[in-house]
């Protein structure tokens, strides 16, 4: 048991108990004056201190025997837990926020930059660079420098090795603080004249103090607002549907350029007639000009091309002639770069039509425009004429023309066997090597209504020549060539004697591949039902295809087993839907023939039943016209 404290009377205070007598007024000195106040203060917390602690009969306790009893120290411990805690927190703010600014990472101090001519001419070698700097006392590391390019920029070179094929990416490693390094990188910038295009460029790295990566990024915007070659259009302002009208094409290097190949791709409305070039057109109608091919081993490159097209307009064709009359011949000059084409320049000329008093019409398989057919086709000509004017017209003479390909002097087209009531006047012509022009000419003397055409007369005319096939001629020799081009022409003098000549719609057809389905089928028994030993066979002799698919339907309680392999392509059977379907990537030239044998067992007969498979659905695509061939094969019926 604790001791029990002790009284005493004696005051906390080491004061007299007395009430000290009041001082005298005296003037003292500041410092006299400020002990005095804190005496004074000392005595009254002394009386507030006795009031607090003296009992009743006005003792004091011992202070000395006094024992404090401590409680609640787990409460206490997790209070200093806090204190402690709070202490350290604080710590670490303070540090954050009054250390050093050098010691902490700012993106903004990260910079990337590409430099380089924002207006470019196309075809044209520039260089850009892409700058970066570490403006701050921590080192960058882990550099990673990522290019995307304008699509018309083709890499040459750089300063710095990429790490890829593709020249887009380049591990920069590390960069110390306050350093600045760039890439130069050198190439040819392609582009369609006032294209915008773009540089991208992708900084990622890791700051010395961070774990996680960053990226930085920067973009430059470059346009190209120059070719280095220029070009011209000039031919008729003014001309008569039907006359002659002749076009110029002129290109100039205005300034060197890397562009070693240049197309030259003329235009003209349907109603223009193409009668002769001065130079042969490529099958898509497009003259090539190699800008920097020298024309002799000591003469330097031209720095001019021209190029002559010769044609008319036409009136007949529904909707052929302009609504204000005017026909527009236009050229574009296109480069290719990364496998995309680009404009470098174009130009036009208006040429305002005067209507004539004639009706003049060419149909061919009663098509007035382009169509597509195949070898061993006929081609059905109609040829119609209507004079309206009041007038008579004299003397005409009507010719047809027909440009189409040939081996030497072996032509596609059938003229021994060509089919024509009036008998015109044949006549053959070798234009290269792979083309040939056959005429048919009727004056008065074949068609006696040619000489005199009376205001209001019509006059017609049908002609049948076909198209050879593979017995007949080697197609193969011919895959470079698939165009049979068609026109016909009048001339005739009117009532003045004056001479005019007109020509027709011209007609363009493509002669698509000679590609043939044939579906073989032997029937033997097979329980209660049919054994159909099945063979797809597809024959191909003028074009290569690519993208073949055959498919057709099974009807009927049947099973349906295909070949392991499959002999070409890959073939599959859904028993859902009971569909087959055969898939041929390509039927390249050397091949002609494809087969697949398809077995198919009826389990049991239905005497309703009138198909076994349905007509077979065939598509490809002709690589040489770049047609889609789709046609039907026969289906498979029961012979009962």
């Amino acid at each position: 048991m604790s001791e029990e404290p002790s009284f005493s009377t004696k005051p906390l205070s080491d004061e007299p108990e007395n009430k000290p007598k009041k001082p005298s007024r005296k003037k003292r000195s500041p410092e006299t004056s400020s002990s005095s106040r804190e005496n004074i203060k000392q005595t009254k917390i002394s009386k507030q201190l006795t009031q607090i602690y003296q009992d009743d009969q006005g003792h004091l306790p011992d202070m000395k025997k006094i024992k404090i009893k401590k409680n609640h120290s787990g409460f206490k411990t997790f209070l200093g837990v806090i204190f402690v805690g709070g202490l350290l927190a604080a710590t670490a703010w303070a540090g954050f926020f009054f250390m050093p600014s050098d010691q902490k990472f700012s993106e903004e101090k990260v910079e990337l930059r590409v430099n380089g001519p924002t207006y470019v001419t196309a075809g044209t070698t520039t260089t850009y660079k892409i700058s970066y700097e570490n403006k701050q006392n921590l080192t960058l590391k882990k550099l990673t420098l990522n290019i995307q390019y304008p699509e018309g920029f083709v890499f040459l070179s750089s300063d710095v090795e990429a790490k890829n094929s593709g020249h887009t990416e380049w591990n920069l490693g590390e960069i110390a603080a306050g350093k600045k390094k760039e890439i130069s990188i050198t190439g040819i910038s392609y582009g369609s004249i006032s294209q915008k295009q773009s540089w991208r460029s992708f900084l990622k790295y890791k700051p010395e103090n961070f774990e996680s990566e960053l990226q930085k990024a920067a973009i430059l915007d470059v346009t190209v607002d120059k070719s280095p070659f220029s070009l011209t259009v000039n031919g008729s302002n003014k001309t008569l549907v039907g006359n002659a009208s002749e076009y110029t094409f002129a290109v100039k290097r205005e300034q060197t350029s890397a562009i070693n190949k240049l197309e030259l791709k003329p235009s003209w409305p349907k109603n223009f007639v193409i009668t002769s070039t001065s130079l042969p057109l490529t099958k898509d109608f497009k003259w090539i000009i190699e800008p920097n091919k020298k024309l002799s081993a000591t003469s330097s490159a031209p720095d001019s091309w021209t190029f002559k097209l010769t044609g008319n307009f036409t009136g007949s064709a529904s909707g052929t002639v302009l609504q204000d009359n005017s026909g527009e011949i236009s050229g574009s000059l296109i480069t290719i770069a990364n496998n995309k084409t680009f404009n470098l320049t174009d130009n036009k000329i208006t040429t305002q039509l005067a209507q004539n008093d004639l009706n003049f019409n060419l149909a061919i398989n009663g098509s007035l425009s382009n169509f597509n057919t195949q070898p061993g086709e006929d081609l059905n000509i109609t040829i119609s004429l209507k004079n309206q004017s009041k007038g008579d017209l004299q003397n005409a003479t009507l010719k047809l023309s027909l440009v189409g390909p040939a081996i030497k002097k072996t032509t596609l087209l059938d003229w021994s066997k060509i089919e024509d009531q009036y008998d015109g006047d044949i006549q053959g012509k070798q234009i290269t090597d792979n083309l040939r022009k056959g005429e048919i000419t009727w004056g008065k003397s074949k068609i006696s209504s040619l000489a005199k055409i009376a205001g209001g007369k019509e006059i017609s005319l049908d002609i049948k020549l076909p198209i050879k096939d593979s017995s007949s001629i080697n197609l193969s020799d011919l895959a470079t060539s698939s165009q049979i081009t068609v026109v016909a022409d009048i001339s005739f003098k009117d009532e003045a004697n004056v001479v005019h000549n007109f020509s027709s719609n011209q007609i363009i057809i493509a002669v698509n591949s000679d590609l043939k389905f044939d579906t073989r089928d032997t029937v033997s028994p097979s329980g209660k039902g049919e054994k159909h030993q099945l063979n797809w066979v597809v024959t191909n002799n003028f074009h290569p295809l690519k993208n073949l698919v055959l498919s057709a339907e099974v009807y009927g309680d049947v099973n349906v087993e295909l070949p392991t392999p499959i002999p070409a392509g890959t073939a599959n059977f859904n028993p859902q839907t009971k569909k087959i379907t055969w898939t041929i990537s390509e039927m390249p030239e050397s091949v002609d023939v494809l087969a697949l044998p398809i077995t198919i067992i009826l389990n049991k007969i239905n005497p309703t039943q009138a198909l076994l498979v349905s007509k077979v659905h065939v598509e490809a695509d002709d690589t040489v016209t770049r047609e889609k061939l789709d046609f039907m094969g026969d289906e498979i019926k029961f012979s009962r």
